[in-house]
């Protein structure tokens, strides 16, 4: 995130676009089995946050279509695709993400073509239903998509694999311990914040989007920017400023800390399926 000039420069944004999905991942960090799937996000919900975000961040560079789930699932994306492309001067490149599992739809892919000098499939591969991947990646290579595979199964999965985030509850650390789990977490370290929203409350991590969302942790006012609510812009962009420094979040003490650890005994095999 930067503030040169006075402006508000966000390096990813996701928009949670479904919270549905076909497989059953063990370790999922979107914590989707078990939990009743929320309504797909419609177009006229995708504009109203897109108005909200733009009223309030300058610029982001990459703009994620992403899900809690399986974004090939919501029938609408295709029309999201089209709608992000009306903010085009706001965001240099889109991703849309899949798990490789779902074929692309006509209409989706019609729209991936439109705009593919700027768009990225990014492409989660289990190793489930090879037969479905090898189609699609076929499809959108033949079409020219930009591509980019992420293998999660057998040896020499990415990132190592998976890590466990562990269960809700407050482990009760000292503020010094907070701050160390913040500090070292990936989302920190690496990614600088991976910013996303599902219904105009903008968060730092799945963690806190889900578990607020899901209503499994209290809701944290000060750990997230309401795009919707009635702070002024100003308050909203100081907000985005104010969380991008914090020491910690409260969340922080309801999660194992173990993303981006370079332990290896602290990753496990990818998208294993719960029976």
């Amino acid at each position: 995130m930067s503030d040169k000039t006075d402006k508000l420069i966000i390096s990813k944004m996701s928009l949670v676009v479904t919270t549905r999905c076909n497989l059953k991942c063990r370790l999922c960090d979107e914590f989707i089995p078990g939990h009743k799937p929320l309504p797909d996000m419609t177009p006229r919900e995708a504009r109203r946050v897109f108005d909200a975000l733009f009223s309030v961040v300058d610029y982001v560079d990459l703009l994620h279509l992403s899900g809690g789930g399986e974004p090939f699932l919501n029938p609408h994306l295709a029309g999201l695709t089209d709608i992000a492309f009306e903010y085009s001067d706001y965001f240099n490149n889109l991703m849309v993400f899949t798990n490789s599992t779902i074929p692309v739809s006509k209409e989706l892919l019609d729209a991936l073509k439109r705009y593919k000098n700027r768009i990225i499939v990014h492409a989660s591969n289990y190793g489930i239903a090879p037969e479905r991947s090898t189609e699609l990646y076929k499809t959108l290579r033949d079409e020219g998509i930009n591509l980019r595979v992420i293998k999660y199964y057998g040896e020499d999965q990415d990132y190592g694999g998976w890590v466990d985030f562990g269960e809700w509850e407050p482990r009760g650390r000292m503020p010094e311990e907070l701050e160390r789990t913040f500090k070292n977490c990936g989302i920190t370290r690496i990614m600088k914040g991976n910013w996303r929203t599902r219904d105009g409350t903008v968060h730092w991590c799945q963690r806190s989007q889900r578990g607020m969302e899901l209503g499994i942790i209290p809701d944290y006012p000060d750990d997230y920017v309401d795009l919707l609510g009635a702070e002024s812009r100003r308050e909203k962009r100081l907000k985005f400023h104010e969380i991008a420094n914090k020491r910690y979040l409260s969340v922080c003490d309801r999660c194992s800390g173990d993303h981006g650890s370079d332990d290896a005994s602290k990753r496990f095999p990818a998208g294993e399926q719960i029976k």
